[in-house]
């Protein structure tokens, strides 16, 4: 076992030196499971040439399509969750005329930026102009019920914010916003009766509506509406900084909480009812930052001699056809089983964007939707097999699969082999670049793993036959640290673990024993091995 050991060994990587600044081109719209630009397009170019085709059929925010349009590769894209290609598409547009864009702010700013500000009008002057300050968000809940605060700012002075404490007027007047009535549109629409991950219909929040407070929600629809009038491509950017603002203003934001922070719809009891025409012109700042460094990073490769690629984006199934081998490259992050409900947590997004999310080919398990691990599995093998049609032979297949399920690892791997794919290589990174921390108390994977597949004629003589579990795996691991003097944390010491296990269950023809195991269990497995640390 010591080659695999030894490739395995050779394939920990830690964060690496890469163009910081080209990250905010990633930043254009919140999604989940981003994995780092630089790495994806190190894989693009190690295992496709100009000109061919990448394919993902998990696009989600557009990583895998960004980066192989703009390293000369020809890309096409699917998903089935809507966010997801609106983000994808926003992500690769790169033909945005910024001035137009500036026009198309300014003009919504002209329509409705009065009418939304005096919303938030306070009663106190700024120090500096003498004009009046803004709350940029006031608190709600039982804690502020006899004290409700806020923070003001200066929108001309641009002086930082600061906490007071609301006038009996003002109190007065932030309930009178309750009767307000709104007559432009906004999504009204029920959320379905059960969710998976549900912690906010216990609170009375039915309805995407009522995810706000009259007041923000009377201010989207202003804006809303006159996103509508634009034309494209001003309107997508425009409404890619609006998906982006609509969860930062709703009661899902608490002073020390995030939206969607936990994964789920978590509404705090004390939450904060933000500006919502600051967090929208923030928002769109953000946009036009991230599009002016794209621009910027396609000079630099034109530079290079380098002519950016074609690409194609398509709300589709992974369960459908993809062509048979028409695809150079497959670079994909498919869902990590019930890690992240991708339907449930686009809801509010999708609500605002009029679309739905057809769950009934979701890769994912959700017992709401009765899908357990054996659909899961089921569904996932399913993509891999329009992977392997699609994919031409001798080219290369890289799956970024995060799952904490060993036996899914093994379930997976096996099913790639059976099919015809060549397990080549399998590396770790970590993303994070700082040290990881050694309390098994407090033990998380803070690493993505690679796993990169030929479609080959796999060769015979790699294979092996052998007894393994758990135990014995960790002990052949321990024994080959000591004989090469390796020192890893413990943490770390998992990510290798399940890269043995992946090489294993492929290679060893005789089935390995590691039921149980999961990054729950595995600490007391190594105590028993390595003994306590």
């Amino acid at each position: 076992m010591e080659k695999i050991l030894t490739n395995i060994m050779e394939s920990l990587h830690s964060e690496e030196i890469y163009n910081k600044e080209h990250s905010r081109i990633y930043k254009i719209h919140k999604y989940w499971a981003r994995k780092p630009w630089y790495i994806v397009e190190k894989y693009i170019n190690k295992y496709s040439a100009a000109g061919d085709l990448v394919m993902d059929p998990f696009c989600g925010s557009g990583c895998t399509g960004l980066e192989a349009v703009i390293n000369g590769r020809n890309f096409i894209g699917q998903d089935l969750n809507p966010t997801a290609i609106q983000v994808t598409k926003g992500t690769l547009l790169s033909n945005v005329n910024m001035k137009e864009l500036q026009v198309g702010i300014d003009e919504i700013d002209s329509a409705c930026k009065d009418e939304i500000m005096a919303l938030y009008l306070s009663e106190q002057k700024c120090d500096k102009c003498c004009g009046f300050m803004y709350y940029k968000h006031c608190n709600i809940g039982p804690a502020y019920k006899d004290d409700y605060q806020g923070n003001i700012y200066c929108p001309v002075c641009k002086s930082r914010g600061r906490k007071i404490k609301l006038s009996d007027e003002e109190v007065k007047k932030m309930a009178s916003f309750d009767s307000l009535k709104i007559d432009k549109w906004y999504p009204d629409k029920k959320f379905p009766e059960k969710f998976y991950k549900d912690r906010f219909s216990y609170k009375g929040i039915l309805t995407v509506a009522d995810m706000y407070t009259k007041r923000n929600l009377y201010a989207l629809s202003l804006i809303y509406e006159e996103i509508q009038k634009k034309e494209e491509p001003c309107k997508s950017m425009l409404m890619l900084a609006f998906t982006n603002t609509v969860l930062h203003v709703s009661k899902l934001k608490g002073e020390n909480v995030r939206p969607l922070g936990v994964n789920n719809y978590w509404v705090p009891d004390d939450y904060i009812e933000e500006n919502v025409w600051f967090r929208f012109n923030d928002r769109f700042n953000n946009l036009l930052t991230a599009k002016k460094q794209q621009v910027k990073r396609e000079k630099e490769k034109t530079k290079e001699n380098i002519t950016s690629g074609t690409w194609i984006v398509e709300r589709k199934s992974a369960l459908e056809k993809m062509g048979n081998e028409s695809v150079d490259y497959f670079f994909t992050d498919p869902p990590y089983g019930d890690a992240i409900q991708y339907s449930e947590l686009s809801y509010v997004w999708n609500a605002w964007l009029e679309e739905d999310y057809k769950i009934d080919e979701e890769v994912i398990i959700n017992p709401i939707q009765n899908k357990g691990t054996k659909e899961f599995n089921d569904l996932l093998t399913h993509a891999l097999d329009n992977i392997y049609l699609a994919l031409k032979d001798e080219h290369y297949f890289t799956l970024c699969f995060q799952n904490k399920n060993s036996e899914i690892w093994k379930d997976l791997i096996r099913y790639c082999k059976n099919i015809g794919l060549k397990l080549v290589d399998v590396s770790i990174y970590d993303t994070y670049g700082s040290p990881f921390n050694k309390s098994w108390a407090n033990f998380s994977p803070k690493s993505d793993i690679y796993v990169t597949f030929k479609k080959s004629k796999i060769p015979s003589g790699d294979f092996y036959t052998k007894e393994e579990t758990l135990i014995t795996i960790l002990e052949d691991i321990k024994n080959y640290m000591q004989k090469k003097q390796i020192q890893v944390d413990y943490n770390k010491l998992y990510d290798i673990t399940i890269s043995y296990i992946i090489w294993a269950a492929y290679l060893n023809e005789n089935e390995i024993s590691i039921e149980g195991f999961n990054i729950k269990s595995f600490s007391k497995v190594v105590e028993q091995v390595f003994g306590e640390n």
